[in-house]
């Protein structure tokens, strides 16, 4: 009887500390969703710099093109890392909207530092020869004038095709380690949309003709992004560093005209640099 007894307070400890540590898991990926989450609505910030720096990016990328070789484990994993993108997203829009409307040279200079300093490591894994300075030199070149293509209008900025476009870039930024999405939004001219969109849940519900084609190219890109990220880093490490060196370039140099097409006061430019120093500083903090 004793014996029983003891053998059934150790079945119960088992499982108590079982179930503990599944559900510490889980609160554990939700947290570190909340952080990736937070990086995704701040240009500047790459989410996948982050998200390898605390050791989901792998796993992430093997749940999304091994999605079938253990179908509870990834959904579990996706499902969890989720949660705290979405819940840092929707929080996170609010802040930043206001702070894009009331401060924006100084937010912007903010995030230029955010991105100037994940830079370097960027540039040690480049190829350094002919061929990955080419890349990253025509790669800069493409995407500048791809950017600074006049698309920002109403015609335009409100169509369906150009958030699902949005969507699909979403997706590249945050997939590939390097780059910030949200900043190639920017440079679009499609960011404060979205970002308004997803700032209250009764913006989203006004707002599901942006959403909704934003939602679906973000699916479909994450899907393909990762298929082919997965495959370039296999193959050809190096010259696809070189390939992200050439869109952060691209991305410092069009935000820094888009600052400077604003009245620039002397407050704002020495709050400013001392932010982009203070951005440079975290970026770095946060380094693989």
């Amino acid at each position: 009887m004793l014996k029983n007894r003891v053998i059934n307070i150790y079945n119960f400890i088992f499982l108590y500390t079982l179930l503990g540590d599944i559900y510490m898991s889980n609160i554990v990926l939700i947290i570190k969703g909340l952080i990736i989450g937070l990086a995704k609505v701040m240009p500047g910030v790459s989410g996948a710099i982050l998200a390898i720096s605390m050791g989901v990016y792998d796993k992430g990328i093997n749940a999304i093109t091994r999605f079938f070789d253990n179908i509870k484990e990834n959904i579990k994993f996706l499902f969890f890392i989720g949660i705290g993108i979405i819940i840092a997203i929707i929080l996170g829009s609010n802040i930043v909207y206001f702070l894009l409307n009331n401060y924006y040279v100084i937010t912007m200079l903010f995030f230029m530092g955010l991105i100037f300093g994940s830079t370097p490591k960027i540039i040690s894994k480049v190829d350094k020869s002919i061929k990955g300075i080419m890349i990253s030199f025509i790669t800069f070149i493409i995407i500048t004038l791809l950017t600074n293509l006049n698309i920002n209008n109403n015609s335009v900025s409100n169509s369906i095709i150009i958030y699902l476009i949005s969507g699909l870039i979403d997706a590249f930024g945050m997939v590939v380690p390097g780059i910030s999405s949200t900043a190639l939004l920017m440079v679009i001219g499609t960011y404060n949309n979205i970002i308004y969109s997803l700032s209250s849940i009764e913006n989203i519900i006004i707002n599901l003709n942006i959403l909704i084609p934003y939602g679906i190219g973000i699916f479909i890109g994450i899907i393909v992004t990762s298929i082919v990220i997965n495959y370039l880093f296999k193959k050809y490490n190096k010259l696809t560093f070189s390939f992200i060196l050439g869109v952060i370039l691209s991305t410092l140099l069009t935000l820094l005209l888009k600052i400077f097409s604003y009245h620039i006061n002397i407050k704002d430019l020495v709050i400013g640099l001392l932010l982009l120093s203070l951005g440079i500083i975290i970026s770095c903090f946060f380094d693989d």
